[in-house]
């Protein structure tokens, strides 16, 4: 695709630049606070020196079978009044909950983009992956610069739309 002056739209001209991010280290449940209150479907797990190293998605917080994981903590606390009446019980499964940390549920692999990928690769990427939301975009060194979500694809074609 192209813009109206002819030149390719590449993925570094759409992508959301400010980043939010997390690092491994991150507890579990401060991770799943900035993705509600952000609105978020996944953020870029990153180390310090601004490397990915993972990305931690709404999936990852539901799917993991192994852990005591973000279901189980839902389920707490729709039993807060059970909580009161049998601390001990449930007090040992809190205590687990939050001492999980984002490495513990990251996908540590996830599928990245390059900036200057054009928007027809990326949204071939998005339409191969499916599932997949959001990508980080990195630099040639590997660095995040941006992330790419469907929202990102479509903002183009609503901003249209507000000002027909």
């Amino acid at each position: 695709m192209e813009d109206l002056s002819g030149q390719k739209v590449l993925l570094k001209d759409i992508m959301t630049k400010k980043v939010v991010a997390v690092s491994p280290e991150t507890s579990l449940i401060e991770a799943a606070r900035i993705l509600s209150e952000k609105k978020f479907s996944g953020m870029p797990v990153i180390d310090k020196k601004n490397k990915l190293v993972g990305i931690l998605t709404e999936y990852d917080l539901i799917s993991k079978e192994d852990l005591l994981h973000l279901p189980t903590f839902q389920k707490i606390l729709e039993n807060l009044a059970v909580y009161r009446k049998n601390r001990h019980e449930i007090s040992a499964e809190i205590k687990q909950v939050s001492r999980l940390k984002v490495k513990d549920v990251m996908n540590d692999d996830p599928l990245t983009l390059q900036e200057n990928a054009t928007l027809e690769s990326t949204v071939r990427t998005f339409k191969d992956h499916h599932r997949v939301n959001p990508i980080p975009v990195l630099d040639q060194n590997k660095k995040v610069v941006g992330v790419i979500s469907r929202f990102d694809l479509i903002k183009p074609l609503y901003a249209k739309t507000i000002r027909a």
